[in-house]
This record gives C-alpha cells, sequence and structure tokens, in this order.
C-alpha cells in the first residue's frame, strides 16, 4: 500500500499501459484521477470496470487541448484535494497519418506526432507543476515516452517524427527534473520498448517483426507487457526512488543497451 491517502492523476489512463497503471495505483491504496479521450459510452467492459471504482475520477478531455485540458483540471481541482502524482501515458503512433523515414514524412503526421506526444505533455506537466507548487509539498511527476526517443533503428520502426517527439519528451523531462529539484518534485521518464498493446497491433502481428524482436528485445519473451511498465512507474513514482530524478529509465528488454 505504497500509495495509501495519496491522489494520482493518470492522462491517458484508459487503455494500454495507462489502465493497467490506475489498476496498480488502485491496488496499493491511491485516489485515482483519470483523464482519456473517450467520452463514457465509448469505453469498453474492461475499462468501466477498472474507472467505475470509487476510488476513480473519470474526465474527458483531449491531452493535446490547452482548452480542453485547462477545463479539466479545473474539475479535478472542485474534487479531488490535492495532487500527489501525475502519469503521462497519452501518446499515438503517427503511421496512419504519414510519419514514416523523414525524406518521406507527412507534414500532418509531423504535426500529429508533436501535438499529441509532445504538447499533450507541456499541458499535462504544467499543470501539475502549477498545482505541486502552490501545495507546497513537493510531488512526482512520470512521463512516458519510448525506447525510439534514445536509439535510431534501420528497419521497422523508422517512423521519425514519432522518435523525435519521444526525444523531446526525454529532454523537456530532464530539464525541468533540473529546474524543479529545488522544490521537491521529482521528474522521470520511462521508455518502453515494444509492448503488446492496442496501439502496437500491426507490429506485434507482422511475423517479420516478431522475428526481428528476437533482435531487438533478446531478452524472452521479446515483447513486454503494460504490467512491465507499469511497475517501473509505480516504482519512480514511490519513495523508493525518492533521490531519483531526471532518468531516463528503459524497459524494453535488452533493446537500448545494444
Amino acid at each position: 500500500m505504497r500509495f495509501r491517502n495519496q491522489h494520482v492523476l493518470v492522462v491517458g489512463g484508459t487503455g494500454g499501459i495507462g489502465l493497467e497503471t490506475v489498476r496498480r495505483f488502485l491496488s496499493e491504496g491511491a485516489q485515482v484521477a483519470v483523464i482519456g479521450v473517450e467520452s463514457e459510452d465509448q469505453l469498453s467492459d474492461e475499462q468501466k470496470h477498472v474507472l467505475s471504482s470509487p476510488d476513480v475520477i473519470h474526465v474527458q478531455a483531449d491531452a493535446a487541448s490547452t482548452q480542453q485540458m485547462n477545463h479539466a483540471a479545473a474539475k479535478l481541482e472542485g474534487i479531488q484535494k490535492r495532487l500527489d502524482v501525475l502519469v503521462h501515458v497519452a501518446g499515438i503512433s503517427a503511421r496512419r497519418f504519414g510519419d514514416g523515414p523523414l525524406d518521406q514524412c507527412s507534414e500532418e503526421g509531423w504535426d500529429r506526432a508533436m501535438s499529441v506526444n509532445v504538447k499533450s505533455v507541456y499541458n499535462s506537466n504544467r499543470i501539475a507543476l502549477k498545482r505541486m507548487l502552490e501545495q507546497r509539498e513537493g510531488g512526482v511527476i512520470v512521463n512516458i515516452s519510448s525506447v525510439l526517443g534514445m536509439v535510431g533503428v534501420r528497419d521497422h520502426f523508422t517512423t521519425h517524427a514519432y522518435a523525435a517527439s519521444r526525444g523531446a519528451v526525454i529532454s523537456l523531462t530532464k530539464s525541468a527534473a533540473v529546474y524543479y529539484a529545488k522544490n521537491n518534485i521529482r521528474m522521470n521518464v520511462v521508455c518502453p520498448g515494444l509492448l503488446d498493446t492496442p496501439m502496437s497491433q500491426r507490429a506485434i502481428s507482422d511475423p517479420v517483426i516478431c522475428e526481428a524482436l528476437t533482435e531487438f528485445q533478446p531478452l524472452a519473451p521479446h515483447v513486454g507487457y503494460p504490467n512491465d511498465v507499469a511497475s517501473a512507474i509505480l516504482f519512480l513514482a514511490s519513495q523508493e526512488a525518492k533521490f531519483m530524478t531526471g532518468i531516463a529509465l528503459p524497459v524494453d528488454g535488452g533493446w537500448s543497451a545494444q
């Protein structure tokens, strides 16, 4: 029960890594607010089951919209008495919008990746920091990036707008971590490899990519799961990591070590 009586906000908490993170925080005693892009009638039975907990507040908002996030934040301030932990998971692959190798990347693919993967982090982190500074009791922020923000690849994962957006999250987190350390606010970032999540089904279902994963992610079973990342998130958010800030923690089966 590491998070008993703590108030947590998970942005992008309605699916994949986010939903598993919400589930894990609840199991350890936290009160959890969830911001997701889906409305109530768009939620699956699994999502409804988790979000129906009496310890969950669910607010619909597009994290990339400053107006919607400001509105969500104002609503939550009237309900949640404080904010101890922010976890920002929200993000997309912009491949379907034209992301790819830089010479082929469409402007829409670039803009989508930067808006959803970078501006959303700006929105949530800015809101959380203002509230934590007002509280004057410190706090924790954990952002989610990707191993593709740390290393380059030759084949299969050449979405350069996505890589640039994920690298921006790492740089933003490190820079802000140093600045806000004086306020006892810790900021870290988790960098997953390829996971079995709804966003990754194109790659997971491709036998060529699955074979390549034995090289990319040499640690069996060569693909990660949301729970692997949730474990890292909860560790960084807990007092077990109280002397850790500004780190980019790979959860990637050995990808970035090569």
